[in-house]
C-alpha cells in the first residue's frame, strides 16, 4: 500500500482567497499590536512560543491565575478586532 503525500498547493487557490488571508493576516498582526503590552507578552509566549501558562508565570515572576487573565483578557480584544472580517 503506497501512501499519498498530500500538501496544500497554493497556488491553486484563487486570488481573492489570497488576497483575504493576507487581509486577515494584517488584521490580526495589528490587533496584536494593539492590545496591552503585559497581555500581548503573555499571549505570544503561549500562541506562538507554545509555553504553558505555569512556564509563563514563572518567567514573568506572576501567578498563573495571572497568566490566565492576561491571555483571556487578550482574546477578548483581539477577537474584537477581528470581529467583522468576513
Amino acid at each position: 500500500m503506497q501512501k499519498k503525500n498530500i500538501k496544500l498547493d497554493v497556488h491553486n487557490e484563487s486570488p481573492e482567497h489570497i488576497l483575504e488571508q493576507e487581509e486577515f493576516k494584517h488584521k490580526l498582526i495589528k490587533a496584536i499590536n494593539n492590545i496591552n503590552e503585559t497581555q500581548r507578552i503573555a499571549f505570544l509566549m503561549h500562541r506562538i512560543d507554545g509555553k504553558k501558562y505555569a512556564e509563563i508565570a514563572e518567567e514573568l515572576n506572576i501567578s498563573i491565575k495571572a497568566v490566565e487573565k492576561r491571555i483571556h483578557l487578550a482574546l477578548i480584544e483581539i477577537k474584537k478586532e477581528i470581529k467583522n472580517f468576513k
